[in-house]
């Protein structure tokens, strides 16, 4: 005899299996993830970072889906001045193909840096979906940065007087590239010592940890003898204690001293490790007798800017098109130095690119981040608040950094993405109760 199913039980049934299977499809994606963003951050390797990046964005696909039609793994919607600024850079920025001095270059510049990008965005807002997963991301992106440095200080001093340059750039694409992830990574070190769900706690092992990792990733700093890291961590650390002391007075005020002398301690080490690579910057560039204030007067960049700004008036609404190499050939002819083939500053280069209509749009979508984080340090909550001063110290740690280069290109945009994404989408979904406690 044919055994009768009951309906609603066999319902029952089908939705418990179907909820089994998105956990599964949410385990997955959340490994995928990690594998891919630590596959961006070292060069090389590129085929393993395709295949993890695919699998990541099937499964991302996958859950969003079910959020539509099946409820099983909702996805947040963002807030609409967010999509709508993202929308709108990345809009102008394709748009710019049609009127670009070199299509080709601006076309494959649009499918890698925008395309690309917007993937990435999704896969990691949609990766956000507990503390678990959080943990996981955070976890992986200050581990490949500690893995990076210590290669990095080991090469240094095995191999005494080593270019930094050369050495770096097997690594990372390169002491600029790297010191930009550094910028990036330094910010979520007080995330992994908050409680759960954000971060592991104040342990022993915990804070024994973060601190050595911090000392190792100021040293690699060190080796690149990058000067603006420098002044972004400088920027970072004031605007993080000056936020943090707005936002947590009551504590500040039990224990003012204590806040005061973290912060002047950490600014003199900047202090003392900025004059420190200004001299080695002048003695390997320049004569060792010529002064840093002479270096820096002699930065050829002055030179780029003026030359770029020629160029800008050419073109000043709408650029030379995507791309931030795209008068390369250009720039090469007139200043005839390797080194000066793009603009040096995210506005500048993205004015050169896209226009005064694109460096609005880029810094309407560096606002919109920048106002959605603050909203969460507004917030009640102290995870939230927590995560609100992150992304801001973060986001004012990649622009300092920015002022004299453009990384939003390449390896450093996508990381940058993907840590936008995964504090903003883990933030909203915790403003709205989704019960992120794990």
């Amino acid at each position: 005899m044919l055994q009768r199913i009951d309906p609603p039980r066999a319902a029952s049934s089908a939705a418990a299996t179907r909820a089994r299977v998105f956990k599964f499809v949410e385990l997955s994606l959340v490994t995928w993830a990690c594998i891919y963003f630590a596959l961006i951050a070292v060069s090389g390797l590129t085929y393993g970072r395709s295949v993890a990046f695919g699998l990541a964005l099937a499964l991302a696909v996958w859950l969003a889906l079910g959020a539509v039609f099946y409820d099983a793994a909702p996805v947040p919607i963002p807030d609409r001045y967010l999509w709508v600024a993202v929308l709108a850079w990345a809009g102008w920025s394709s748009a710019s193909y049609f009127w670009s001095s070199h299509p080709a270059f601006s076309r494959a510049e649009i499918g890698t840096e925008v395309g690309w990008g917007l993937c990435t965005v999704f896969v990691f807002y949609v990766s956000a979906r507990s503390g678990a997963a959080f943990r996981a991301v955070a976890t992986t992106a200050v581990g490949v940065a500690v893995l990076l440095s210590v290669v990095a200080i080991q090469a240094v001093l095995l191999r005494a007087g080593a270019d930094p340059e050369k050495m770096l750039s097997h690594l990372h694409g390169g002491v600029g590239a790297f010191s930009t992830y550094l910028v990036l990574v330094v910010p979520l070190l007080p995330m992994l010592l908050a409680p759960r769900p954000l971060g592991y706690g104040t342990g022993a092992v915990n804070v024994a940890c973060v601190s050595a990792s911090f000392i190792l990733l100021v040293v690699a700093a060190r080796a690149t003898e990058n000067r603006m890291i420098w002044l972004a961590f400088a920027a970072g650390f004031i605007v993080a204690a000056g936020l943090a002391a707005w936002r947590w007075r009551g504590r500040l005020a039990r224990a003012p001293r204590r806040w005061t002398a973290v912060l002047l301690g950490l600014l003199l080490i900047v202090a003392v490790l900025f004059v420190d690579a200004a001299m080695q910057r002048a003695r390997t560039d320049h004569r060792s007798e010529t002064s840093v204030a002479k270096t820096i007067s002699d930065d050829p960049r002055f030179a780029l800017w003026q030359y770029t700004f020629e160029r800008i008036r050419e073109r000043p609404w709408v650029g030379f098109g995507f791309g931030k190499s795209i008068l390369r050939t250009e720039l090469l002819d007139e200043l005839r130095d390797p080194m000066l083939a793009h603009a040096h500053n995210l506005f500048v280069s993205q004015w050169l690119q896209t226009g005064a209509i694109g460096v609005a749009a880029l810094c309407a979508l560096l606002l919109a981040l920048a106002w959605r984080f603050a909203a969460f340090l507004r917030a009640s909550d102290g995870v939230l608040a927590a995560i609100g001063l992150t992304g801001l110290a973060m986001l004012t740690m990649f622009i300092t950094k920015n002022l004299t280069d453009d990384f939003l290109i390449r390896p450093t945009s996508k990381e940058f993405w993907a840590l936008c994404a995964l504090l903003i989408g883990y933030g909203i979904r915790r403003e709205r109760n989704w019960g992120l406690t794990r």
